[in-house]
């Protein structure tokens, strides 16, 4: 289910640009937070889409979909939220949350400061299909005790999977009309009725279609870069076995000619 180059006028609110615009909207974000993760949110910052961060020119910089920060009655942060839509199953999820994880914790925290201050962070992938292939709609994570289970580590950290085809599996009803939305552009309550509003509103903003076509060629120019660095492993790699397959063919060479000369 690739939406990248679906024309701009039907953009599904599953294509991550059109998800990260609508979801940075407190009055759409509050209550999709609340819904899935069962918990009640005082208040939001607003939220920032596509937030770019890297811990140093040398590492590898991520983009976040969404990601927001809730706050309490005198602006202390309670909690973090990283919410990102995948649609291509790219078998490294699970370790691009843990990637997610230590690059917001990085900046969670100014120097000098205890490790007692981080706060509970989610880490948030809707997708299409179950990646994990266990047959459920939705995949809780956190640390815990190998021997005894019941044991929690205690860091506060959560990584949720969302499979949105299989939201007729869901009992949570508040749940399932989100992940139904998804599946089927179907706004069957209020709350997928504000997100479908607030979708309507971008496709018909002609700024928006031109960030659209900006950070469409941004992922085509990324998709094109990364191609190229792939063909050119690829080829290193040939080479490097061409010269392994001459040097061992200089060295039968040599082998044969000391055994007709008697000297091996």
């Amino acid at each position: 289910m690739n939406t990248n180059h679906v024309p701009f006028e039907q953009l599904p609110i599953t294509n991550r640009f059109m998800f990260a615009l609508v979801f940075s909207h407190k009055h759409i974000a509050k209550p999709f937070l609340e819904a899935l993760l069962g918990v009640k949110i005082f208040d939001l910052q607003e939220p920032e889409p596509e937030k770019a961060t890297e811990s140093s020119p040398f590492n590898k910089g991520v983009r976040y979909d969404v990601f927001v920060k809730e706050q309490g009655p005198k602006g202390e942060i309670l909690r973090t939220f990283d919410i990102e839509m995948q649609i291509e199953d790219t078998h490294e999820l699970p370790k691009r949350a843990r990637y997610y994880q230590a690059l917001c914790d990085s900046e969670a925290l100014n120097k000098g400061e205890s490790y007692r201050n981080l706060k509970e962070q989610y880490i948030m992938f809707i997708c299409p299909d179950d990646i994990f292939g266990r047959g459920r709609a939705v995949y809780k994570f956190m640390n815990l005790e190998k021997e005894h289970p019941e044991h929690e580590l205690g860091d506060l950290c959560f990584k949720n999977f969302y499979i949105f085809n299989k939201y007729r599996d869901v009992a949570e009803q508040s749940i399932k009309e989100y992940l139904e939305y998804f599946a089927t552009n179907k706004a069957t309550s209020q709350e997928t009725k504000d997100i479908e509003r607030q979708r309507q509103w971008y496709l018909s903003d002609n700024e928006t279609r031109k960030r659209y076509m900006t950070w469409q060629q941004e992922i085509d120019d990324a998709v094109y870069v990364e191609r190229e660095r792939a063909n050119a492993a690829e080829r290193r790699a040939d080479e490097e076995k061409s010269r392994a397959d001459e040097a061992e063919s200089r060295a039968d060479r040599y082998e044969k000619m000391l055994k007709e000369h008697g000297l091996l």
